[in-house]
């Protein structure tokens, strides 16, 4: 497996080198360019209001950012956010025990139930206070959404608490008419549409969009679970196939008129308890375990005062319900005579109310200054054990926890010249129960020449302990996490071809995690250090052949002891071709690569080996309106991948997962519809 990950990224660097030589037999097809592919195989000038909250060129905004256009993400085979996101450099996929996703950025972000990333649906935070975690917005599929806008490292300065290692902005489509349905081997099935309407008269927009899919799920092989390691095969469900069962609905309206904009949007997202919340491997019965479910509305208006002074006001709402329902516990014989089942309920709600007031006293110079309040309740923590042997109390999280957060922000973008901007922007964060947070960041952009951009920043950001991890610290105080970022970038732009080199070193302080050592709950680790490179590559070669290519390394360890972190890869790349034979066909090979990742020590593990995953769509669109449709392969050679394993134990007893968790091989899936 090894040689054949070693192999794999000599293809990526191969193909990267041999397809740049093409664009010298290329160049006569570049003078008859069919304005029509642009927005497939053009580099596009794409604006982004994720670093700032004003509209920039993403190659002039302070700090690095990514924006996945979501037509593309389809041509390359991408079905969720979260495949999605494995496509942008030093971002790689875990997966939680009972089938919750994770995104690691940069190494940072594994673990039980601790997100570090801030998770944005059309602007609207989704990270639950709970875990700051956010399932349901990553299993969205690729045809509800226009595009995906990522920041690298930290984005507190701007986004305050979760803006940790990243922030993602996930933009739903509300301009289209369509209607689609998808089908994946083993797996979803469903569909879903896009319908929007239009009054120019009025100036009244309004769009709805929806889809709703259900399937048993990717069942994959499970030679071993922990009852092997411990000892006791004879009650284990292994060998057998883990429990993917999955059921998706989100619906997404979003109503404009004048200045005044509001939206509503449900997403209901339940899945199957996959390998067992303490590694003992469920029945293979379907069973929907796990239910998140996120009710958000917004309401707000764009103020305009002056040509140089405007304003923008809005109200949020989000309750988010986190459920099991008959969560496979214990087997049987382990602790009773039959086997143990948990059902668990959990609300929360905040309501957040936000200001921002842009003024420009001259051409170069623009401030911004926010206020944000904000409260989050628990209403609900109740859980049921079924055939449990000894009483435990009825709640699981205290009930009277609830959180006031007062946030100021302030920052300055100033222009010295056409070629230099600064930015320095400071945000201030008060908490009723873990205290205030300053958020720095001072930035500068260098426009050499048209094709020359050069780039530093310097931020802070935090992350507070969540909910669940206060219930289960295992100290009497947990503090918040902290880190310190410096990032070079440098971007070359010709007209065929664009690259990015990125340049990063991060001071992470007392950063929270379960407790490795003790298994005695949430504590702040030793201090941690990131350190790395991001590389990006985009060529254009001729009007039907485009290349996309990206290479990250990073070392991300702990100094005092030399650790590496465990769950993320060192070694990532991505290389996709995308071939355009004829106007209304393309076809796009994928090819990912993820390194070697350390385990979590539980007792001396062999690291989860590299992997090599090769994907292939075939994709059909009309023009405007008409059918279109796309066929793909995912995991085309039937590579073995896995993710590694999470924490876990009982009694004093680790209960590892011995060769992590594995996932689907092989398998096809379509997408067919029709534009209006």
């Amino acid at each position: 497996m090894r040689a054949f990950g070693r192999a794999g990224l000599r293809s990526l660097c191969l193909g990267a080198c041999l397809l740049s030589v093409l664009q010298v037999g290329s160049a006569a097809e570049q003078a008859a360019d069919d304005p029509d592919l642009h927005n497939l195989l053009a580099l596009l000038e794409t604006e982004t209001e994720l670093a700032t909250k004003t509209g920039m060129n993403a190659n002039f905004i302070p700090g690095i950012a990514t924006v996945l256009n979501g037509d593309e993400l389809l041509a390359r085979g991408a079905r969720t956010v979260w495949e999605s996101l494995s496509l942008v450099p030093g971002i790689t996929q875990g997966l939680e025990m009972t089938g919750e996703r994770q995104i690691l950025s940069r190494g940072v972000g594994f673990g039980y139930a601790s997100g570090n990333v801030k998770i944005l649906l059309d602007g609207v935070s989704m990270n639950s206070t709970l875990l700051a975690t956010a399932n349901a917005v990553l299993n969205i599929p690729i045809e509800q959404i226009e595009r995906i806008e990522v920041i690298r490292g930290p984005g507190s300065s701007v986004h305050g608490e979760y803006a940790y290692a990243g922030v993602v902005n996930i933009i739903t489509r509300k301009q289209e008419r369509t209607l689609h349905l998808q089908s994946n081997d083993g797996a979803d099935t469903g569909g879903g549409g896009v319908w929007n309407w239009h009054d120019p008269k009025r100036k009244l927009r309004f769009s709805m969009n929806l889809a709703g899919l259900e399937g048993d799920g990717n069942h994959v092989k499970v030679a071993e679970d922990a009852l092997f390691s411990t000892g006791e095969p004879e009650l284990s469900n292994a060998p057998g196939r883990s429990n993917e069962a999955s059921r998706y609905k989100g619906v997404f309206a979003d109503l404009q008129w004048r200045d005044t904009f509001a939206s509503v949007k449900l997403l209901e997202d339940d899945y199957g308890d996959h390998f067992g919340i303490n590694h003992f491997l469920p029945p293979q019965d379907h069973n929907l375990a796990s239910r998140n479910r996120y009710l958000t509305a917004e309401v707000g208006q764009n103020l305009r005062f002056s040509e140089s002074l405007d304003a923008r006001v809005r109200l949020e709402a989000l309750q988010h319900e986190r459920d099991r329902n008959d969560l496979y516990v214990f087997p049987a014989s382990y602790l009773a005579d039959q086997p143990i089942y948990m059902d668990q309920d959990y609300r929360e709600t905040r309501t957040l109310g936000a200001a921002d007031i842009h003024w420009r006293p001259a051409s170069r110079h623009e401030l911004l200054f926010g206020l944000e309040a904000s409260q989050v309740e628990v209403d609900q923590a109740s859980w049921d054990w079924s055939g449990l042997p000894f009483e435990i109390p009825a709640t699981w999280l205290d009930l009277d926890r609830e959180r006031q957060i007062l946030s100021a922000i302030a920052q300055d973008q100033f222009r010295v010249s056409e070629r230099v901007t600064l930015t320095g922007t400071l945000r201030y964060d008060d908490y009723s129960d873990v205290g205030a947070f300053l958020s720095p960041r001072l930035a500068a952009v260098w426009r050499v020449d048209p094709e020359n951009v050069l780039k530093f920043q310097y931020a802070r950001a935090f992350r507070p302990p969540t909910f669940y991890e206060l219930e289960y610290a295992a100290q009497s105080s947990l503090d918040a996490s902290e880190i310190a970022t410096y990032e070079l970038g440098y971007i070359l732009t010709k007209s065929q071809w664009e690259g990015h080199l990125t340049l990063f070193h991060s001071d992470l302080t007392q950063p929270i995690a379960f407790d490795e050592v003790e298994d005695d709950g949430y504590v702040n680790n030793p201090d941690t250090r990131l350190r790395g490179i991001e590389l990006e590559y985009v060529h254009r070669l001729g009007s039907r052949l485009k290349l996309d290519a990206n290479l990250s390394y990073v070392d991300a360890t702990r100094p005092a002891t030399d650790q590496a972190l465990p769950g993320g890869a060192s070694l990532l790349g991505n290389l996709a071709l995308l071939w355009k034979p004829r106007d209304r066909w393309t076809a796009a090979l994928q090819l990912r690569y993820v390194g070697e990742r350390e385990r979590q020590e539980l007792t001396m593990r062999e690291p989860i080996d590299p992997y090599t995953q090769l994907d292939f769509t075939l994709n059909y669109r009309t023009p405007v309106k008409g059918v279109f449709a796309s066929l793909g392969i995912k995991n085309l050679t039937d590579a073995d991948i896995r993710y590694p394993d999470q924490l876990t134990s009982f009694g004093g007893v680790d209960l590892p997962y011995a060769d992590g968790y594995p996932r689907p091989g092989r398998r096809w899936w379509l997408s067919v519809g029709y534009a209006f």
